[in-house]
């Protein structure tokens, strides 16, 4: 391959992979949407996953309103919203969903020589966190416009 690893080829990756993430497995059709200054959903459902090896570490994150993730859990689940019994349910979809995502960006990594491994899916609920990237750590996020709402996919990328 040719590629290499750097922020600007992360986001042109993640740009076509979450739009098939969310077409294949869920059946919802997103589009890019023009970035915001700073991600922020009131109130939210993020999930997150951690990658490293040897010449980088990072974490993506997902960030949904709680609504639209309650709405992309019954997608999963191919229920109805009532069906939706409980919290847990989202946040295994959620975390689910972001494992997808960053399983693909692992296999692309990988692809380009980069290997690495991913730490297992955690899940952030809340309306008054922010998440700040520690020094020398590269932030991008891209914006998706799902019909009115947005999923917000942010990448934080330490290249050793």
């Amino acid at each position: 391959m040719t590629q290499t690893l750097d922020l600007a080829n992360v986001r042109e990756f993640l740009t076509r992979h979450f739009i098939d993430v969310f077409d294949t497995m869920l059946s919802m059709k997103v589009a890019v949407a023009p970035k915001i200054e700073v991600p922020h959903v009131g109130d939210r459902v993020s999930g997150s996953v951690g990658f490293a090896g040897e010449n980088m570490n990072g974490v993506l994150y997902i960030h949904l309103s709680a609504p639209f993730a309650k709405q992309v859990a019954a997608s999963m689940l191919g229920v109805t919203l009532e069906e939706i019994a409980d919290e847990h349910e989202v946040n295994d979809v959620i975390g689910e969903v972001t494992n997808m995502v960053t399983g693909g960006l692992k296999s692309w990594m990988c692809d380009i020589g980069t290997e690495c491994a991913m730490s297992t899916p955690a899940i952030i609920r809340g309306s008054s966190f922010s998440i700040e990237p520690m020094p020398e750590v590269q932030r991008d996020w891209l914006v998706f416009d799902c019909g009115t709402e947005k999923a917000i996919v942010e990448i934080h990328l330490k290249l050793n």
